[in-house]
């Protein structure tokens, strides 16, 4: 090990330090003021904690709680102060996995049903471990002396086992208590004030049937206790408009314990999933966009050709076939790779723009799924762009104006993050360093404010990741925009140049709104269920009076239908006021009351979502403005 190391921080600074150095005191030394926000760091991509010795060059840079990574080591943190006061309450409870998950964290327990009375115990012992101050101090031992540490549990010992040979086991010591962890985590219990416990239930291990009896424990943490208090009244409204329920509840989607993670899209929901893809591929066909499609399943050479197999194996579902392995696609590059590379091309095609909406796979956890925010089947507004290194520029600033026009299209305000290189990813430094650079350079160009987060980058490439924040102030991560040279390396493409030469391209792996289901949910959960009305399955509702007005009723519907707006009508059997609250229930755009007066005048009674009463419109004006307001895509009736 080097006596001194230089270390580049994120203003560009440099600092020589000695071997050994903890990654704090760096931090501390060049930023005292804001070295109290700082829970971890990221070390060449890899976060760390701040006790970490620092023993070659290399990038740091700080990790703060508005960092993703950030978020995760805290919620992290969280869940181990979960399990030691539940070892505490509950001395026989054997802890097995406890993650960080998109709201907060989870911790599985080998022990018997928990109740109540545990749970105010383990929320004492929170409360008391916290005004302590207890470090989270890092252990590294020997294969064997792990085995030692947890011989009382069998799921520790099947995780020390799957310890790479060669490589030590770490754990970390919170005042007694001692877990199995490769961390980093934060300093110490200070941080986790805003720790709180959502619930527990009993589980099975897998989510299988036939799994294991355990039990698990939801929570969520927040660096303070004002943080956490701000998040359970947000939670409060959230939990009156969770698209789970406004989902079944307006026959749009639902689930099925025979396909965890996988959705039933209804034909309701089918009408929203149309729809936006018409709103993207109008998109595609205004910026030359050519569609694809691909196999749904690859066999394991290639995946291991795009580096997926090494990197995110333990994502994919995977199957045999006459003896060769396969995977389910969690992405569509590798096809799109294939096809670029099916015949000699030339710089006169580029850049090549390859749109694809195809089913994706991801192995999420069980403990992960959520609604249609997490699944583990799900479609993208994707595409992969061929370009040459003159082209990225031009290319990126494109999608920048078309994610601005999506976004204000739903409401939504938005923020991007600049994602760098990861602790392990392909490829050279250099090529990295480049397209990070263009990245911010456009960015910058655009006039963008941004943030940055060290080693969130995919294995493969940096990223613009946007994030939509909801009208309940809630930040979703949708769409990403990536720019890669592994890929094409990997894959061996090329191009002939105007100078006769084979040249390699690049790719911009893009997709915008995200998956239709991730999206539709946070959207369905920002309007409340009230979908614009070009997105309602039944942008309007006509309501006969009573049964002499309805063979008049199914006449209009017909013209409405004509005039190319999803409409329906009722029967007359109801009382008027019970159709007009159900049909406020269904969130219709539109309702239309049709009576003696009306038919003989020519004119409708139009009410409209969110509006107070009723206007007399003639049938040709009340068609203008519903029609305008569908084809303009507004966001209001």
């Amino acid at each position: 090990m080097p006596s001194e190391i230089r270390v580049a921080l994120p203003d560009g600074q440099h600092r020589s330090v000695a071997a050994g150095t903890s990654v704090g005191s760096v931090l501390k030394d060049w930023n005292p003021r804001g070295f109290p926000q700082y829970l971890a760091a990221s070390w060449d991509g890899r976060p760390v904690d701040l006790s970490a010795p620092l023993s070659q060059d290399g990038h740091l840079a700080p990790l703060t709680f508005q960092d993703r990574a950030g978020r995760d080591i805290l919620q992290h943190s969280a869940a181990h102060l979960v399990a030691k006061a539940l070892v505490e309450a509950v001395p026989t409870a054997l802890p097995t996995v406890g993650p960080p998950t998109d709201e907060g964290f989870y911790y599985d327990f080998d022990v018997r049903p928990l109740t109540p009375e545990d749970l105010a115990a383990v929320r004492r012992a929170i409360d008391r471990d916290v005004a302590a101050d207890l470090a989270y101090e890092r252990v590294e031992v020997e294969p064997a002396e792990a085995s030692r540490l947890v011989a009382g549990n069998r799921h520790k010992l099947r995780y020390v086992a799957e310890v790479p040979v060669g490589e030590p086991v770490s754990f970390y010591r919170t005042g007694p208590f001692v877990d199995l962890c490769r961390g980093p985590h934060v300093p110490s219990t200070r941080w986790l004030a805003g720790t709180h416990i959502l619930g527990f239930s009993a589980i099975t291990a897998g989510g299988v049937p036939d799994g294991e009896p355990l039990q698990r424990v939801r929570g969520v943490g927040f660096p303070s206790k004002g943080e956490l208090d701000a998040y359970l009244k947000l939670r409060t409204e959230a939990e009156a408009r969770d698209h789970r329920s406004l989902g079944q509840r307006l026959e749009l989607f639902s689930f099925s314990e025979e396909a965890p993670g996988f959705p039933f899209w209804h034909p309701n929901g089918m009408v929203v999933v149309r729809e936006l893809e018409r709103f993207v591929i109008e998109h595609f066909a205004e910026d030359g966009y050519r569609e694809i499609r691909t196999p749904l399943m690859f066999a394991k050479s290639l995946y291991e050709r795009s580096g997926h197999w090494a990197h995110y194996r333990e994502n994919m579902f995977l199957t045999v076939s006459e003896g060769r392995e396969f995977g389910w696609k969690p992405m569509n590059c590798p096809g799109s790779m294939l096809i670029f590379r099916s015949r000699d091309r030339s710089y006169r095609e580029l850049p090549l723009r390859l749109a694809e909406f195809a089913p994706l796979h991801r192995f999420e956890p069980s403990g992960t799924l959520h609604g249609m925010t997490r699944v583990r089947e799900f479609v993208q507004d994707d595409a992969h762009l061929f370009v040459t290194e003159e082209q990225i520029e031009e290319e990126l600033v494109r999608l920048l104006k078309w994610i601005d026009r999506a976004f204000t299209t739903f409401r939504f305000t938005w923020s991007y993050e600049l994602s760098k290189r990861p602790g392990q990813f392909l490829g050279d430094s250099a090529e990295w360093d480049r397209a990070e650079a263009m990245l911010e350079k456009v960015l910058k160009g655009s006039g963008i404010e941004y943030r940055t987060s060290p080693g969130e980058g995919a294995f493969y490439a940096p990223k613009i990741d946007i994030h939509v924040k909801d009208s309940l102030g809630r930040p979703w991560q949708t769409g990403t925009i990536q720019l890669d040279y592994q890929m094409p390396a990997r894959f061996d493409l090329q191009y002939q140049g105007a100078d006769g030469h084979l040249h390699r391209p690049v790719v911009i792996h893009r997709t915008i709104l995200g998956s239709w289901e991730r999206f539709f949910g946070v959207l369905l959960e920002h309007c409340n269920g009230r979908l614009p009305p070009w997105l309602s399955p039944v942008q309007v509702r006509v309501l006969p009076l009573a049964d002499r007005h309805e063979a008049a009723a199914s006449e209009l519907t017909d013209r409405l239908r004509h005039a190319h707006l999803r409409a329906e009508r009722t029967g007359a059997s109801d009382t008027l006021s019970k159709r007009v609250r159900e049909s406020e229930m269904d969130r219709i755009p539109y309702l239309i009351v049709l009576g003696d007066q009306e038919i003989a005048g020519g004119t409708v009674a139009l009410r409209v979502r969110g509006e107070k009463g009723q206007k007399s419109l003639l049938e040709t004006d009340a068609l203008r403005r519903m029609t305008e307001a569908v084809q303009s895509r507004s966001f209001d009736p």
